[in-house]
């Protein structure tokens, strides 16, 4: 499960900056208060994939979400 989860949240932050994903799943890990809509996120497409329902990250959410997620990572990485 946690694997799972793991692997759906690189995948994510992989189609948003690949250049610096392990950089973001340790920020994530330590500061996951800071990322609640790329965890959000993240969670809603494993839920998904429990009910073999697959889907791509920047089909099935919103501009806005998109952006917030975009707004989360950058700005871990401008710290």
């Amino acid at each position: 499960c946690h694997k799972v989860k793991e692997a759906i949240l690189r995948k994510l932050i992989e189609s948003i900056c690949d250049d610096y994903v392990d950089t973001l799943m340790t920020g994530i890990e330590e500061y996951e208060k800071n990322f609640p809509y790329t965890i959000a996120c993240a969670n809603f497409i494993y839920e998904l994939k429990q009910k073999n329902i697959l889907v791509d990250f920047n089909i099935i959410f919103d501009d806005s979400i998109v952006d917030m997620v975009l707004r989360e990572t950058c700005n871990y990485l401008a710290r």
